[in-house]
């Protein structure tokens, strides 16, 4: 028996070496992401802001969750669910999309939860360590305090620390605009929404299926054909891309889920077509999202590893504007 265990010690080493090893660093297509397995990968994505993350990371905690949620104590203004560890802009402060052109009135005291609590890092004036009940012994702050944490990015070989603290057009262009080391495209300034939100796609707007050739809620997601009218190719490029409808709805894949499923209170958020918890590198145009110069950005491997496929909700992104298309039939 002796004799076994350490020959047991000895291999199991060795195989768990070699199951890693032969393990895909990312998924890279849709058949990566089947019905009923899990829509997660926050820990690898940029939502981890942590000091241990990939991207933009924070020196005061090694947590991940924080940065959005708490168990106790949680900032609960405006309905902000579940469980939000953050402050937030008050409703007022956005300018709401206003009148759409199918007759829906979307005013500045719609904005729900759900989008507040996207826009209280993306609204280019909240810190991104503004924190209700900070991590450890570092207190409780109702409606959110500044933690004064320095923000780090890994560039070259080194680490950039920054006094950079929330997504702003001059704090982002001064590295990622015109002169810094994106000169084409401004990748960071279009992570900044804003307290303007007339030039989105409206959000807290009720889904009204007499508008905009919106498709009934009940619809199974899964059935709508994407390729319809499309070239005969259209069901077999991108390995299936547009053959499959398949979203992360509840925290997994789903083959059944239905139109009802992404609204909340039967409206559209910003939640409706992203999931903050997904890393969905399913997506067969995603850029990287930040710069791939020169070999300057480390974090990106290769192509989609750095995209995190902008969280959005379907199995295969925007491909043929299947996200798009999925509500309103086009």
């Amino acid at each position: 028996m002796g004799r076994i265990l350490q020959i047991t010690k000895r291999v199991l080493p060795l195989l768990s070496a070699a199951l890693l090893i032969g393990a895909p660093a990312f998924a890279a297509g849709v058949n990566d992401y089947p019905a009923g397995v899990a829509a997660s990968g926050i820990s690898g994505t940029r939502h981890n802001m942590g000091s241990i993350g990939k991207v933009v990371t924070m020196n005061g905690t090694t947590e991940i969750c924080v940065f959005c949620h708490t168990p106790h104590h949680s900032n609960t203004a405006s309905n902000l669910v579940p469980m939000w560890n953050r402050g937030t802009s008050a409703p007022t402060s956005f300018t709401a999309y206003g009148t759409t052109i199918g007759g829906s009135t979307i005013n500045n005291t719609d904005i729900g939860s759900t989008t507040l609590a996207c826009l209280s890092c993306h609204d280019g004036v909240t810190t991104f360590d503004n924190i209700v009940n900070a991590p450890g012994k570092g207190g409780v702050t109702a409606g959110g305090s500044d933690l004064s944490w320095r923000v780090r990015m890994p560039v070259g070989g080194y680490t950039l620390v920054s006094s950079i603290d929330h997504f702003s057009s001059g704090a982002c262009t001064s590295c990622h605009g015109s002169g810094g080391w994106v000169t084409d495209v401004d990748f960071a300034a279009r992570l900044i929404v804003g307290l303007d939100l007339t030039n989105d796609h409206p959000v807290s707007v009720t889904y009204s299926t007499d508008r905009a050739g919106l498709r009934a809620t009940n619809t199974t997601i899964n059935s709508i054909g994407l390729t319809s009218e499309m070239a005969s190719s259209a069901a077999t490029a991108y390995n299936g891309n547009m053959a499959q409808n398949r979203w992360a709805v509840k925290g997994f894949i789903s083959d059944t889920a239905t139109i009802a499923d992404l609204l909340r209170g039967g409206r559209v958020e910003c939640s409706s077509c992203h999931d903050p918890h997904f890393r969905n590198l399913s997506w067969d145009e995603a850029e990287p999202t930040w710069s791939d110069e020169g070999g300057v950005i480390t974090w990106c491997v290769a192509g989609e590893d750095c995209s995190d496929g902008n969280f959005l909700r379907r199995v295969g992104g925007n491909t043929g504007s299947g996200v798009c298309r999925t509500c309103h039939q086009k």
